[in-house]
């Protein structure tokens, strides 16, 4: 059912209006009056009526309404100027009960304006202020008449228009419609939103229930279950689902659930839940997360297995590794004797193979450091003990620690460090020289012989930067972007005599993260490549 364009609310009191006012003329032609001076009167009368006639199919648009509501007022207006403030001063109820088949705003509107403008009016009344009438007695007396019959008429019509006005009682076409076009529309209403949606009353009576609700709820036949059908049984989801609605019910607001199916769906493993609290009661939305349970299910499964086979991994490596080392050190400290000749001197040949023996075992148990180092990060169980030291020092010492090698693969190692800076920094003194010396040994084992390696280091607000730089084999792109993967050898690394398990620069990476810090690193084949290293200089809050 839908309202018609046209408003007819106003139609019957202005048509009542005008025939008081004929009424009222006739009354006169009985009474033996002169209709001369009554017919302008009569005339002036009638203008507002036959004006909301006119702008009655047109009346929704709000200048009509004012205007309409002007029309009367004016009528006021005219009618104490012509026959005097007292007897014609209830003609200012006429606009008050036109509006009244408006919005409630504009009774406020008019009554307020007939007021002041009637306030005004009785002022100049009683200064004197207001034209002197030529009506006489009899037609004065006829005029009063009309328009407390004509205004008595408008009144009691206008009163029976708005219990029928469709702008201001708008709600009851909807209690016109049959119950059972109310049910079907709020059910299609319900059926065409995704998901299912069971609506309560504030007495947790169940209104209405759509098809997808009784599909994930498992709710069979057509009519509407009772409250029990969803919230009886002692199961968590059902104690879940009654608690939800409650807490929706008190809060006035919004609540959400996951729960597991009460067991009687179709299948949906878990149901998401929205109560949302309205004026007349609660609204569940409900929605299939069968699917996303699922796939959470399975990611955090496969999370879980990762994260075992790391573990395992890392102890794994730190056993091995542990186990390793005691039988390296004995074969390095047999080593260091026999070059030393501590016990007579060798044959040149074995004096050689000493030699070896020594360099081999002292990089396989660097090798094995590094592993074991890898696998407590990958653990979690890599303590930083932070102190507060001079970077400058221990970049030194790192130099002179690896100067032997640089100098045996003939690379110049030149450090940039102002000697007047104080590189002050509050952080891990081993960490930090473990970063040094993987960068270091990095970049000799793969810069060219006759090569250079420049190791800088300056104070950038509170970061301290370390650069480390050689002019060696260098990488690809594709190599730069995967450099840092655990166990993984660039190309670059088969162009040189030293092999290492490629784990220097995870380290580096690592450890620079543990610190709060920030790696960065450039590269070009056959220029060299460039490793910056960020660390902020005091302990991160």
């Amino acid at each position: 059912m839908q309202v018609k364009s046209s408003y007819n609310g106003l139609v019957m009191p202005s048509l009542i209006w005008l025939a008081a006012i004929a009424a009222a003329l006739l009354g006169a032609v009985l009474r033996g009056l002169d209709l001369s001076a009554l017919l302008s009167l009569a005339a002036i009368g009638a203008m507002p009526a036959v004006l909301t006639l006119m702008l009655t199919p047109i009346l929704r648009k709000e200048w009509a309404q004012i205007l309409v509501l002007f029309a009367w007022l004016s009528l006021g207006i005219v009618a104490c100027l012509g026959v005097g403030f007292i007897p014609m001063a209830l003609l200012f109820l006429c606009a008050p009960v036109a509006a009244a088949l408006f919005e409630k705003e504009k009774v406020v509107e008019a009554l307020i304006m007939g007021a002041i403008i009637a306030a005004v009016i009785f002022y100049a009344q009683r200064t004197g202020s207001l034209p002197k009438t030529t009506l006489n007695e009899s037609q004065s007396l006829w005029s009063s008449q009309a328009a407390l019959m004509a205004t008595l008429g408008l009144i009691i019509s206008t009163l029976l228009g708005t219990s029928y006005n469709p702008l201001s009682n708008r709600s009851r076409l909807n209690e016109d419609l049959p119950s059972h076009m109310h049910k079907a529309d709020a059910t299609k209403v319900l059926n065409a939103i995704e998901g299912g949606v069971v609506r309560f009353d504030n007495k947790n009576n169940i209104v209405d229930v759509s098809d997808k609700a009784r599909s994930l709820l498992g709710l069979s036949g057509k009519t509407v279950p009772p409250l029990a059908a969803l919230m009886s049984g002692d199961s968590q989801s059902q104690i879940t689902l009654s608690q939800l609605v409650k807490a929706a019910q008190k809060s006035k607001s919004s609540e959400t659930a996951r729960i597991e199916t009460l067991g009687k769906g179709d299948g949906a493993g878990y149901l998401d839940m929205r109560a949302t609290h309205i004026d007349d009661g609660v609204v569940l939305y409900l929605r299939d997360a069968s699917v996303e349970e699922e796939t959470m299910a399975a990611l955090r499964e496969t999370k879980a297995l990762e994260a075992r086979k790391n573990d395992d991994k890392s102890l794994f490596f730190a056993g091995v590794s542990h186990e390793l080392r005691t039988p390296l050190n004995a074969i390095i400290g047999f080593s260091d004797m026999m070059r030393s000749r501590l016990f007579g001197p060798l044959p040149s040949k074995y004096a050689e193979y000493a030699d070896l023996i020594h360099d081999s075992g002292q990089h396989m148990l660097d090798l094995i450091g590094d592993v074991l180092d890898m696998s407590k990060v990958e653990a979690g169980k890599y303590e930083l003990h932070y102190d507060m030291f001079d970077a400058s020092d221990v970049i030194r010492s790192t130099v002179k620690m690896i100067r032997p090698s640089a100098d045996a693969a003939e690379v110049r190692m030149d450090i940039d460090i102002q000697d007047d800076d104080a590189l002050l920094i509050e952080a891990d003194r081993k960490a930090l020289r473990q970063i040094l010396l993987n960068l270091i040994s990095n970049a000799v084992k793969f810069s060219k012989k006759g090569g250079s390696i420049r190791i800088a280091a300056k104070a950038v607000g509170d970061t301290l930067n370390l650069t480390v730089q050689d002019h060696g084999v260098g990488m690809s792109d594709d190599e730069l972007a995967s450099l840092g993967t655990p166990y993984k050898q660039m190309s670059s690394a088969q162009k040189v005599d030293q092999r290492g398990t490629g784990l220097g620069i995870v380290l580096v990476k690592s450890l620079t993260d543990l610190h709060g810090g920030r790696f960065s690193a450039a590269s070009q084949i056959d220029v060299g490549t460039t490793i910056d290293v960020f660390l902020p200089l005091n302990r991160p809050k």
